[in-house]
């Protein structure tokens, strides 16, 4: 009798279809729906902004169904995960849709502390004091990342962010961040409820437990870690197509869907070498995810040049993980 690790390396092909198929099916019809497109990337948090939530929640749901399906015991896994993905849609979101702000950073103070104590649970969740967690590629528990390792996973990718805002703004010679510009614990405050936000709202809860948890390391089984993050960046960039062709990113029609995966390799290179390194773990792929997101909320000036900046050093970065780390090196992790 085969258990669920052995069913999902024999199937895991199939798996990869099924679940980049099962994404865009959950993800691009309610995007249309909600009617959030023709806003072009802006627009308040409103009801409409709500609907599109769930469809970005498209990865993560389409990976609990298929790991789900896989056996008895990654199916409770499912079930159990299913809430923590699903419950941020009603507390905080119902609150933010109905204040519906115009920014994260000018969210009331009822959804924002909601997002927050949300966010706690959706953080123990995917730590590592719930030792029910599988990760749902494998069957295994996830592992268990050292402090230091999620630590680096919150403030990299920002402190790349910072230094390639250093550099737009010596240009154009206004460095500003509007989140920072009270006081202490209101700079503060603030950051921590658009990072809660951004963990919840802002795409890591519905998109890595399908990204990390499921489509990387089916990939590692059949390949190196460097061709499954450029499958993987591939795939991720072309899941943001619907919105990228609508908003842009950067630039506008076919040229925002390159640009987006142009941006998205150097990334998931980096989230491959993370997930490696801490063993396979979700919760520092979530932090990873919110931390880059997060920036776009904090009001940083010459954002757009920024993130120009951004990209250079995040493939400047991604060159140097391939051409130093041994995990690289390996040509499948069977």
């Amino acid at each position: 009798m085969t258990g669920p690790v052995e069913r999902l390396k024999s199937d895991s092909s199939s798996s990869v279809w099924t679940f980049l198929i099962l994404t865009c099916v959950l993800s691009w019809p309610i995007w249309f729906a909600s009617g959030v497109l023709s806003r072009g990337g802006s627009g308040p948090y409103d009801l409409r902004w709500l609907v599109a939530q769930i469809g970005v929640l498209g990865p993560s749901l389409a990976a609990l169904i298929v790991s789900g399906a896989t056996s008895r015991e990654l199916r409770g896994n499912s079930l159990r995960a299913l809430p923590v993905v699903l419950l941020p849609l009603v507390v905080p979101g119902l609150l933010i849709a109905q204040a519906a702000p115009a920014k994260v950073a000018e969210l009331p103070l009822q959804p924002s502390v909601a997002a927050v104590i949300v966010a706690a649970v959706v953080v123990a969740f995917f730590s590592p004091l719930n030792r029910r967690l599988l990760l749902p590629a494998t069957g295994k528990p996830q592992a268990r990342p050292g402090s230091g390792w999620i630590v680096v996973s919150v403030t990299m990718l920002p402190a790349f962010y910072l230094v390639a805002w250093l550099v737009a703004g010596s240009r154009s010679g206004v460095l500003e961040i509007s989140a920072l510009q009270g006081g202490p614990i209101a700079s503060a405050w603030i950051v921590l409820v658009c990072f809660a936000h951004n963990l919840l709202l802002g795409g890591s809860l519905g998109e890595e437990i399908g990204w990390r948890g499921l489509l990387l390391p089916a990939l590692l089984r059949r390949m190196s870690p460097l061709a499954a993050s450029v499958v993987l960046g591939v795939g991720w960039g072309l899941w943001h197509l619907p919105i990228d062709l609508a908003a842009g990113f950067g630039l506008h029609g076919v040229g925002a869907v390159v640009a987006r995966i142009i941006f998205a390799v150097p990334l998931s290179i980096l989230f491959t070498w993370f997930f490696l390194r801490s063993g396979g773990s979700m919760l520092v792929a979530l932090l990873l995810h919110t931390s880059i997101n997060v920036m776009g909320d904090l009001g940083l000036s010459s954002f757009e040049a920024a993130s120009v900046v951004f990209c250079v050093v995040e493939s400047a970065a991604a060159l140097i993980v391939v051409a130093t780390s041994p995990l690289f090196r390996e040509t499948s992790r069977h």
